[in-house]
């Protein structure tokens, strides 16, 4: 029941910000931009997607070394089927399907891979928001409103940064403080606080790679090279609908839309991305026509969405997984691994690549 509401509630953002995307746009409007695209943009786009991919997968290596050394190689695979997955499954699943694979293929313990793929998103926040406000910088046109509210944004991510950077750096003080909060929560059941407390001891195993300075340098490092990227496929598809933009723009389209994907929305972010464009390209004043920047929009996303997924099911095919067993055991992946480092029996059969 859980799934089917979270599935319905999905597919209602997507649709209605579908809806309200077009809203000013007919559908020959947003066939007669496209006839008139420059198909060759998307090389560049499709390109730089591949060097991303590429680039996350040495990120994962580098995370999970402290745990089981892999290489961007064997980890590429499974890191496909996850974005596969998020382009056919609701909630981000694709996240916990990663995890169920590199657990079964690697026997890694997926409790650890869990937190790297956490420590993931944090250095993903890092990386957009650094970008974001140089995209910010260069954008002088940006009204102030904007402005402020990103600023006060960038302060509250950063709030939660800090909050892991210290149960990374003190992890004993930070458990012992969370212990102390969950006993001043006297409905939260012992067995949950126990729960809570081992995985987040467990899950400090993955964050060691952080305290390596040079380690940490270069995942930063990596997080910058992959959002850069991402905001270059963006001005890629903006140029290919002859809408001139420089850089910065991209850069600040691709911070609304990393953080506009969070919202629960229809597998492959449909409609929400659509909305992204024309927010980013109305708040910097800037005056193309809802048709070309839709367009725009849906020449980034659409390739991508296939290419990516295709590649999944191709993935998982060579692998042995089915897309049923992963919808079915990827929200328990954390738990079916629990301990798997120490008895690898427990994480079932597994592939070299």
């Amino acid at each position: 029941m859980r799934r089917v509401l979270l599935i319905f509630l999905g597919v209602a953002v997507s649709i209605g910000s579908l809806v309200w995307a077009m809203r000013d746009t007919s559908v020959a409007d947003l066939r007669s931009s496209l006839s008139h695209a420059n198909w060759l943009y998307l090389i560049l786009i499709l390109a730089v997607t591949a060097l991303m991919f590429w680039f996350k997968a040495i990120r994962w290596s580098q995370l999970l070394n402290p745990v089981q050394p892999l290489s961007a190689g064997q980890l590429f695979r499974p890191l496909v089927i996850g974005f596969g997955a998020n382009n056919i499954l609701p909630a981000h699943l694709g996240e916990f399907v990663r995890v169920f694979v590199v657990n079964r293929q690697y026997r890694v313990s997926a409790t650890a891979a869990l937190s790297t793929v956490v420590l993931e998103r944090i250095l993903d926040i890092v990386a957009i928001l650094v970008l974001f406000a140089a995209g910010l910088w260069y954008a002088p046109q940006m009204p102030s409103e904007y402005k402020n509210g990103a600023v006060a944004f960038s302060v509250l991510c950063g709030g939660m940064v800090t909050v892991v950077i210290v149960y990374l750096i003190w992890t004993n003080v930070f458990l012992r403080v969370t212990r102390a909060v969950f006993d001043f929560l006297p409905f939260v059941p012992e067995n949950l606080t126990g729960k809570v407390l081992e995985m987040l001891q467990q899950g400090a195993l993955g964050l060691q790679s952080l305290k390596s300075p040079s380690t940490l340098a270069l995942l930063l490092l990596n997080s910058l090279l992959q959002w850069l990227l991402n905001g270059i496929g963006a001005c890629a598809a903006l140029w290919a609908l002859g809408i001139n933009v420089d850089l910065s723009t991209g850069l600040i389209l691709t911070g609304i839309t990393a953080f506009g994907v969070m919202i629960p929305a229809a597998p492959g972010y449909f409609g929400v991305i659509q909305v992204c464009f024309l927010v980013a390209m109305k708040a910097q004043a800037m005056q193309p026509s809802d048709s070309d920047v839709l367009a725009a929009s849906f020449f980034l996303q659409v390739p991508q969405y296939i290419i990516i997924t295709s590649l999944a099911l191709i993935f998982m095919q060579q692998l042995g997984f089915g897309l049923r067993q992963l919808a079915t055991s990827a929200p328990d992946a954390p738990q079916e691994a629990e301990g798997s480092g120490a008895n690898p029996s427990n994480s079932g059969s597994s592939r070299s690549s």
